[in-house]
């Protein structure tokens, strides 16, 4: 279901309430104030989500590579090698504009994903 922030269109899942973002749109959408409104889901209901691998580009139905937030390896989205897509579980987005301390003890437990 496409929905609107400040000019940018992003798609949110009717099922599991993920965020995709389409090439861009998540780079500008992290500067907008306010953007974390755009991810209404549980993040309990995306970390049962975010356990599904080989995940579909919705765009390009490429298989989408799993990658993992730099500066919080605790945040594992979804991007598309071909089209320049991401997708993050419900939460996963929210998370990721917000770094706290609790982030900085969350990513020393970060195991190496399989």
């Amino acid at each position: 279901m496409p929905v609107q922030f400040g000019g940018i269109e992003i798609h949110r899942c009717t099922d599991c309430e993920g965020l995709w973002f389409d090439e861009f749109a998540k780079a500008e959408l992290l500067e907008k104030k306010g953007a974390e409104d755009l991810d209404t889901g549980s993040a309990e209901i995306g970390k049962t989500w975010n356990a599904i691998d080989r995940i579909l580009c919705p765009r390009c139905s490429t298989v989408m590579l799993r990658m993992v937030d730099a500066k919080q390896p605790h945040i594992w989205f979804e991007h598309c090698k071909v089209c320049g897509g991401s997708f993050f579980d419900a939460g996963e987005f929210r998370d990721l504009l917000h770094h706290t301390v609790l982030d900085f003890f969350r990513d020393l437990r970060v195991h190496a994903r399989r």
